[in-house]
């Protein structure tokens, strides 16, 4: 049986620096003393979207804050975050969907940002691009009138970004999925390499190798069925097309959310951890490796994401390298394994 691979003291105190470091951001953004709403959970199977959910709510309970509101875009109801918010902070959650490639996530901020002038809100730590200028102009106009918004970005390109096209005060802050700290490996590894590969839009045009015995290639864009999940989806269509049911049973969908959020990273823990070793371009690939201490080699995505949020945090970790190809990745990751081995 394969041993897990002890993780090295820097690497431990790498991840403590990260969750330190969002502390020290969000601190001041955020009084514990008013009431505080967390908006947009990733009804999604994307593991990666309930990470960065699972770390904001870590960070909040940690601050002893229970947030009063929350939605997905698609069970928003300003009526009822403005009878529960007062004078509160509205946080958006964070991740990679700020910009045109994800609308429904961009179009729930922008009209919060529109629906709450007075209000202060905080957009939790995310990545910026846009390929339209039409989208951009349309954000910098809402964000522009807000008063009271701060932008949190996770690299340099979209920190020089917001700074160039919002008037918003902006700061770098690392993931909010760093939030949580280290966790356990849920399984010994099964497999030399496990390799977790975009397929959908961000999937980078790179030359695509074999897949040679040994490396499960995999993604993670699939539900376990629970009874849990099936309810928390039966009823977040139900307020989806019955906009008037969303304040009554809103409160409870929303308690279904983070053991929801919970089932999806214990899914994508185990899928992390059949492999020795593992191979992503999935940037929560690299972050929960990163968080169940397994060794890893990473790509980058189609625009450069994943590259820019490993220089800006994570390139010292001696539990993760870098590759620009899918053969270089390969060679690599098969390495590693082998070195495991012995």
């Amino acid at each position: 049986m394969a041993e897990v691979t002890p993780v090295p003291d820097a690497h431990a105190a790498l991840l403590t620096s990260l969750a330190r470091r969002i502390d020290e951001v969000l601190d001041p953004l955020v009084p514990a003393d008013r009431p505080v709403a967390l908006l947009d959970f990733p009804q999604t199977p994307n593991v990666g979207d309930s990470v960065i959910w699972l770390g904001a709510m870590a960070y909040l309970t940690r601050r002893g804050i229970r947030p009063c509101y929350h939605c997905s875009n698609r069970t928003y109801s300003p009526a009822s975050l403005a009878r529960r918010i007062g004078d509160g902070t509205i946080l958006l959650s964070g991740g990679g969907n700020f910009g045109d490639l994800y609308r429904p996530h961009q179009e729930l901020r922008e009209a919060v940002v529109r629906g709450f002038p007075r209000n202060r809100v905080v957009q939790l730590p995310q990545t910026i691009h846009f390929e339209s200028r039409e989208a951009l102009a349309r954000a910098r106009a809402a964000f522009d009138s807000h008063p009271h918004v701060t932008l949190l970005v996770r690299d340099a390109h979209s920190l020089a970004t917001a700074r160039e096209s919002f008037r918003a005060p902006s700061a770098l802050c690392p993931d909010a999925g760093f939030a949580l700290g280290a966790l356990p490996r849920p399984i010994v590894p099964s497999h030399p390499v496990v390799w977790l590969a975009r397929g959908d839009k961000e999937a980078p045009a790179l030359p695509r190798e074999e897949t040679p015995a040994g490396v499960v290639r995999t993604d993670w864009l699939h539900d376990d069925p629970t009874p849990l999940l099936e309810f928390s989806l039966r009823l977040a269509q139900l307020l989806r097309h019955r906009p008037k049911l969303r304040g009554p049973l809103q409160g409870m969908l929303s308690r279904s959310y983070e053991p929801v959020a919970r089932e999806r990273v214990r899914r994508g823990s185990r899928l992390l951890g059949m492999g020795r070793v593992v191979i992503t371009n999935r940037l929560h690939g690299h972050i929960l490796c990163m968080l169940l201490g397994i060794r890893h080699v990473v790509l980058d995505n189609s625009y450069g994401k994943v590259s820019a949020f490993y220089e800006a945090w994570t390139h010292t970790s001696p539990l993760t390298q870098w590759a620009a190809t899918e053969a270089e990745a390969l060679a690599r990751a098969t390495a590693l394994a082998e070195a495991g081995r012995r």
